[in-house]
């Protein structure tokens, strides 16, 4: 802009000026030898007005086919702007696809759009388009194979611009009832260097070819799709990612929480059958603590749903939460329990550590009561050099730690600790009873 400028400066003083130093010399030499000097400065004059007009108008017309070009490429970046605009705010991928064919028609005033996205083997695994409707569609039948000029854009990698589809060598025609076409554009949707997708379009409105400035303008319209559709790929990998970890989540609570409450009541079931052939009298008040114990159930069920605190810990915190289970073991399984814990020690926890801690715990005493055929088990609590640590052990059978598992209850309390930035450490020897030692950092 600023050597255009210049130029156009010394055009303005420059030529006129010569064009007056000229129109004088000529006519004070040539005319001034046979007419009078006033005759000769009315020549120059009328000649300088002359010359004025014509470079006056010379010059307007050049500066007004200047502005009217800088007119036309301001609105055609608005145009690229205002599109490129409308993509960001879309995250929906399918939707986000619709509307960049859709607003790349607009952008070059394009008759017919669309857009390939490809598998990992390069063959086109969806094809929208815009311009036709979907009766007009259904009628063409299945997707492009990638052969004819989508396909030199597709392996070339480069932009392919053709005033006449069919003149083209690599034409292969259209399949029936597609509607035929003339002019035509194609290139990539790269995204930091990887292709994304290619773009398509034909028939220009007005019949006329797309241009290079068509091409430019496409190219940096392309360029904001690419960023757009790598922002709606990414957005829908978090939210099937946290579909995962929802799952996952409910997964493990329900593992360590419902199954092993609804365990322990299918125990009572059967004491209460064992003793209404004995003792009949017993069963009513046991049949009172298994409906309790299943609407128990029932509260978790919906907590760990909606990621609600488990019952155990409403009024009470982990030490207390964990005290409960011992008393329900002591009860139901016969079992001598305690409790260790520091001075105040399970108060620095915060409420993810807490419940994370007590389902940890529930599952290791759930695995006590299912297989340790143990006589005692011992929960301790305490704090050191910064790190909590919570321990589980038993005076049970143990087993070897190093054979695989096929239960899900070491992989959750693993997966629940990793999360935290904590560990877990199991130590358990065949005869000689197991330790759960779970260490989590605090603040």
């Amino acid at each position: 802009m600023q050597w255009s400028t210049r130029r156009w400066r010394r055009v303005g003083v420059w030529l006129p000026a010569a064009f007056i130093a000229v129109t004088a010399a000529v006519a004070v030499l040539g005319l001034g030898r046979i007419i009078s000097d006033v005759a000769v400065v009315a020549v120059i004059a009328g000649l300088g007005a002359v010359g004025a007009a014509v470079f006056s108008r010379w010059i307007f017309q050049t500066l007004g086919r200047a502005q009217r070009e800088t007119n036309e490429r301001a609105r055609e970046l608005a145009a690229v702007n205002e599109a490129s605009l409308a993509l960001s705010s879309d995250l929906d991928l399918a939707s986000l696809l619709q509307r960049v064919v859709d607003l790349s028609r607009d952008v070059t005033h394009a008759k017919y759009g669309a857009l390939a996205m490809l598998a990992e083997d390069g063959e086109i695994a969806q094809f929208i388009t815009s311009g036709m409707g979907q009766a007009e569609r259904d009628r063409i039948g299945s997707l492009p194979k990638g052969r004819g000029l989508l396909g030199v854009v597709i392996h070339s990698g480069e932009t392919l611009r053709v005033d006449e589809i069919m003149s083209h060598p690599e034409a292969i025609g259209f399949p029936e009832h597609h509607p035929q076409m003339k002019s035509f554009i194609g290139l990539p949707i790269r995204y930091e260097g990887r292709i994304v997708g290619d773009l398509y379009l034909t028939d220009k409105d007005g019949g006329s070819s797309f241009s290079e400035r068509d091409e430019h303008m496409l190219r940096a319209f392309a360029a904001h799709a690419a960023a757009a559709i790598e922002n709606a790929r990414l957005y829908r990998q978090v939210q099937d990612l946290a579909v995962l970890e929802e799952r996952d989540r409910i997964g493990m609570d329900m593992h360590d929480g419902v199954i092993q409450s609804l365990y322990a009541t299918g125990l009572k079931v059967e004491n209460c059958l064992e003793d209404l052939k004995d003792d009949p009298s017993l069963v009513e008040s046991q049949l009172h603590d298994v409906l309790d114990q299943l609407n128990q159930s029932i509260a978790d069920l919906r907590g760990y749903i909606f990621n609600l605190r488990p019952t155990e810990l409403a009024n009470t915190d982990l030490a207390g939460a964990v005290g409960s289970l011992l008393q329900e073991l002591k009860v139901n399984a016969l079992l001598d329990v305690r409790i260790f814990e520091g001075p105040q020690v399970c108060e620095s926890l915060s409420e993810e550590q807490t419940e994370a801690l007590f389902h940890i715990a529930r599952e290791s005493l759930a695995n006590v009561r299912k297989h340790a055929q143990a006589h005692s088990v011992t929960a301790s609590f305490e704090q050191r050099n910064g790190n909590f640590r919570m321990t589980i052990s038993d005076d049970g059978r143990g087993f070897d730690v190093e054979q695989p598992s096929s239960g899900l209850g070491l992989r959750n309390i693993r997966e629940r600790i990793s999360t935290l930035g904590g560990s877990v450490e199991v130590d358990s020897t065949e005869g000689k009873g197991t330790r759960v030692m779970v260490d989590l950092p605090l603040g």
